[in-house]
This record gives C-alpha cells, structure tokens and sequence, in this order.
C-alpha cells in the first residue's frame, strides 16, 4: 500500500480550495486539480509499504495536543514535466511538534520518512501549465485567509479507485 500522514481539512477550507481552483482553471491554468475531496495537509510520506499496523501504532504513539492551522502564500514547486501548485501552511510550532513527534516515532518504527525539510503545503494542482504572467506568487490575494484547529491526525492511503485517485483514511488518533 501507499501510505501517508496528513491533516484532514475541514469543508470550508475544501471548498474554498475547490472554488479558487475553478477560478484558475477559467484563467487559463491547466494540469491536474487536486479533488477537493482529497485536499488535505501532508505530515509524513512513506510510500510504499505492507506495514499498515505498524505506521498505525506510530500514529497512536505520536505526543501533541491540538493547535491552530492557518493558510499562508501560494508557491509552487518547479517540476520538469509541470509545476506543482500549493497553497501554503503557516508553520506553526504546535504543527511543527506533531510533525517532529511523528517522524521520531516512525524512525523508531524502523521507518525510514523523507529526508526532506518539512514544508507544509496543500497542493492545488500537478503538472501545471499557465498562461504568460500567471503563476502562483502572481494570485496571493485570490485565497482568503483560512483557519481551523486540528485536533485529529490521519493515516492515508492512496488507492486508485475505478481510475480515479482518492485518498482514502485507514485510522486516525486525537490530539
């Protein structure tokens, strides 16, 4: 199985999302949208694997306690094939703890999570092409500022389901 840590959204940020991807598509911007029942907020990677029940118990060992989320810029990543479109996450020092527990706890798992530097980010779109002049940093006052608090982390996976992608929640643990 794929498997990935994340952050469930609320509706209203989902729909929002949706709402300010529909705009982007109508101003030219083509790739492949994120559906909006699959936005959501990646904590940890971890690709492929059979341990199910072993990441489980890593989520379940994980120490915080529930903390604000609040969106920031848009950005992208510069990607060969096509960008990567995001919206950014402010990095905020309850999320950067629960991230940090949850990396510790999957290394001592015997997982082995991206090296990477954390970037909280929800991505929009893959493989994006825009028309001359538009790109992410170009529409920051096209997203509303967005706020909840998370309370619950959420084990994924990723599955293709009759062709479509859908991320779908194994288990989940309260903060």
């Amino acid at each position: 199985m794929r498997l990935f840590f994340g952050i469930e959204l609320p509706a209203h940020w989902r729909q929002t999302l949706a709402g300010e991807a529909a705009a982007l598509k109508a101003a030219g911007v083509r790739g492949t949208f994120t559906r909006p029942d699959n936005y959501h907020l990646t904590l940890v990677f971890l690709g492929e694997t059979r341990q199910v029940e072993e990441a489980a118990h890593a989520l379940r060992r994980v120490e915080g306690a529930p903390f604000p989320l609040r969106s920031a810029a848009p950005g992208c990543f510069s990607k060969k094939g096509g960008d990567i479109w995001w919206l950014g996450v402010e990095p905020s020092p309850g999320l950067l703890a629960v991230q940090r527990s949850l990396e510790g706890q999957l290394r001592a798992a015997g997982f082995s999570p991206e090296e990477r530097p954390y970037r909280p980010h929800i991505t929009l779109a893959r493989r994006v092409r825009s028309p001359s002049g538009l790109e992410p940093l170009t529409v920051p006052d096209r997203f509303p500022p967005l706020e909840c608090t998370v309370r619950q982390l959420t084990l994924f996976s990723s599955e293709r389901v009759d062709g479509v992608l859908r991320y779908v929640p194994l288990y989940r643990t309260r903060l």
